[in-house]
C-alpha cells in the first residue's frame, strides 16, 4: 500500500512539476503572403478578401501582407520605421508608440485598440521588411485581454520570418 501511495504522490508531483505545459496547444507553423509564423494548433488558415494571410483561433487572431517596395520610391517611405509609421497613421493611430524588438528576430512593433462593429479590439501591429517588400502584420484579440497577451504575442512575433 505504501508503494502505491509513493507512486501517486511522485504522478501527482510530476503534473504540478509540469503544470499547464501539459495542457498547452502543441506548436504549428503557418505560411502565406511571403510570411511563416509558428503559433498553436488552436490556430486555423481561413480565406477573406481582406487580407492575404488570415488566421483564427477561439481567442486571437493574426493578419499579415506584404507590399512591394517599388510602390514607395517616390514617396516618403524610406525605411522599415516609415513604413510602421504610414500604417499606423493609415489607419488612424498614429500616437501609437513603435519599439524595435530585442530578439534575434528583426521588427519593430506596436500596440494599438480599434471598434469594430461596437466592439473594441486590441492589436500588435508587427512590420518586417525583405530586400524587395515591407511586411505589415498583425495580432489581436479583445481589448481587455491585450496587456495579458503581449508577453505570448512577442513570443509569437519573434518566430516570424519573411520571404
Amino acid at each position: 500500500m505504501k508503494k502505491v501511495v509513493l507512486m501517486l504522490l511522485l504522478v501527482l508531483s510530476a503534473i504540478t512539476l509540469t503544470g499547464c505545459d501539459l495542457f498547452k496547444p502543441a506548436e504549428k507553423e503557418f505560411s502565406g503572403s511571403g510570411i511563416t509564423i509558428t503559433l498553436n494548433e488552436d490556430f486555423s488558415v481561413t480565406e477573406t478578401v481582406l487580407v492575404p494571410f488570415y488566421l483564427v483561433s477561439l481567442d486571437d487572431i493574426f493578419m499579415g501582407s506584404r507590399e512591394s517596395k517599388s510602390l514607395f520610391t517616390n514617396t516618403t517611405i524610406n525605411s522599415l520605421q516609415d513604413y510602421a509609421e504610414a500604417s499606423l497613421a493609415n489607419a488612424g493611430h498614429e500616437d501609437a508608440t513603435i519599439y524595435e524588438s530585442d530578439s534575434d528576430t528583426d521588427y519593430i512593433y506596436a500596440y494599438y485598440s480599434a471598434t469594430n462593429d461596437g466592439t473594441e479590439f486590441g492589436y500588435m501591429l508587427i512590420c518586417m521588411e525583405s530586400d524587395d517588400y515591407y511586411y505589415v502584420m498583425n495580432l489581436g484579440c479583445l481589448n481587455k485581454d491585450l496587456e495579458g497577451n503581449k508577453e505570448q504575442y512577442i513570443e509569437w512575433a519573434n518566430t516570424i520570418s519573411v520571404d
